[in-house]
């Protein structure tokens, strides 16, 4: 059996971080314009956005807000769950952007927060869900560092996208209880 190690669980988080950084650069350093990549609600232009809308980011605190969090969140999801943890950083990215696709408001939304939300409840939930002794102490681990996610699923600012963070959360939430009924996790 092949056990993770610290950077091998490190890989996928440092390649979206690193490509989101790439992004960053060309569009501040080049003038390109990628928020036209970013998610579009419901037009086809829109819909590359499912791709690309979380490696876009507006300014370097967008940037370092979301960079931290998905290193850690990703690399501890790897790390503990490697058997599951392709499946739910793939809804996590995917999923999330679809629903924002689908039913977010008419804005371009960018940026990897609804990543890091998907990731952040999936840890969270998924030991309320598995009821075992190695979940619940990263559920409570990860509560206590990202308690306040709950706090970014519901509207406020109208320049940051709650339907990402929204969509995050319900897939996160969704994962952890569609995995936490198999057997081997870990």
């Amino acid at each position: 059996m092949h056990r993770a190690t610290l950077i091998s669980s490190a890989a996928v988080p440092l390649r979206m971080v690193f490509f989101m950084w790439v992004f960053f650069f060309l569009e501040h350093y080049y003038g390109w314009t990628l928020s036209l990549l970013g998610i579009v609600p419901r037009t086809l232009p829109g819909l590359a956005g499912v791709l690309f809308a979380p490696l876009i980011h507006g300014d370097v605190y967008h940037l370092m807000s979301n960079t931290v969090p998905l290193l850690f969140l990703g690399t501890m999801l790897f790390f503990i769950y490697e058997r599951i943890a392709a499946q739910v950083f793939f809804r996590s990215y995917v999923w999330t952007n679809m629903l924002v696709w689908l039913f977010a408001r008419p804005a371009t939304h960018i940026g990897a927060s609804g990543v890091v939300y998907g990731l952040a409840f999936f840890l969270i939930f998924f030991g309320f869900f598995r009821r075992d002794f190695v979940s619940i102490t990263i559920s409570v681990f990860t509560v206590l560092l990202y308690g306040s996610v709950f706090y970014g699923i519901l509207p406020g600012n109208p320049f940051v996208s709650w339907e990402s963070h929204f969509g995050g959360a319900l897939v996160g939430i969704f994962s952890a209880f569609n995995f936490s009924r198999l057997r081997r996790v870990y």
